[in-house]
């Protein structure tokens, strides 16, 4: 067994710990311009090593974010087969590692299987809570510059929460369509970065409200977009990371996971995260620390 590395990271944001389930040091990024998914704009090569594509039949569908050299953090309704309650196999499912262009083969990227899939035991497909899953890798990899795990945050139970997340400026990034209407924007082939505003629960609460929605904003769920729109997580997004850092350090948490929303960019619709906070126990138990 390893130790669960805590961690205090100094950034414009103030400290914020973190947890690092790998084996060396996480959350290590390559710095690039700042961007503005929709409302995005072409992230860098290795930009976020940690992300992966989740493909099926060598089809992207998902996104995911590398946490150790034998796990990748994902949605839990990324893995729902769209047929009553069922899931998909894990013999069914790969990953594609160093990716940055879809309709290329990079001599960078390359494909794992994935040995077991496992939900969290109080999601149900369909619904929004507990919305997270974990896809055991079949080999273990071997880091490399592009190639890099992800820090997480604390668990809430230690008492140090996130609820200091709330209005800051975070990072959303996959290879999910650039517009909610189809004729205005496909799915993207480069991968897009966008940055959102973490909104506390109880405003994004009230704003859901004021367009007749009727969504319940959990405590386990993070808030984060625009007031005006414009710039969200949409289809094929799932399953990826939403983090927190980077902008005086080349350092990053990942503190949600892309779950669910009304439409992409909306305005007072602001996209809906799994809080990875509350789940860290979970976490820690299925891979075995």
């Amino acid at each position: 067994m390893q130790m669960i590395h805590w961690i205090m990271l100094l950034n414009i944001s103030g400290i914020m710990a973190y947890t690092n389930f790998a084996d060396i040091e996480c959350g290590h990024h390559k710095t690039a311009r700042n961007a503005k998914i929709v409302g995005g704009e072409n992230a860098e090569k290795a930009e976020f090593p940690w992300l992966v594509s989740i493909t099926r039949r060598g089809g992207h569908f998902c996104g995911g974010t590398l946490i150790s050299n034998r796990f990748v953090l994902t949605a839990g309704h990324c893995l729902c087969t769209g047929i009553g309650l069922d899931v998909l196999r894990a013999s069914s499912i790969k990953i594609t590692l160093s990716q940055h262009d879809l309709s290329k083969n990079s001599e960078d990227s390359y494909e794992r299987s994935i040995k077991k899939v496992t939900i969290h035991p109080d999601y149900v497909c369909n619904k929004p809570n507990n919305d997270i899953a974990l896809l055991e890798i079949g080999e273990k990899l071997m880091w490399s510059g592009s190639v890099a795990p992800a820090c997480l945050p604390l668990s809430t139970s230690t008492g140090l929460e996130d609820a200091s997340l709330d209005n800051l400026l975070a990072t959303v990034a996959g290879w999910g369509w650039t517009n909610e209407l189809s004729s205005k924007g496909g799915r993207a082939k480069i991968l897009q970065k966008a940055k959102v505003n973490v909104i506390e629960n109880g405003q994004c609460q009230a704003w859901y409200k004021s367009q007749g929605k009727k969504t319940k904003i959990q405590l386990s769920q993070i808030c984060a977009g625009h007031e005006q729109g414009g710039i969200d997580a949409c289809w094929a997004d799932s399953g990826g990371p939403l983090m927190i850092g980077g902008e005086n350090s080349n350092q990053m948490v990942v503190v949600g996971v892309v779950s669910t929303g009304i439409g992409c960019a909306r305005p007072f619709l602001p996209g809906l995260y799994t809080r990875v906070s509350q789940f860290i126990p979970w976490i820690k138990k299925v891979i075995n620390y």
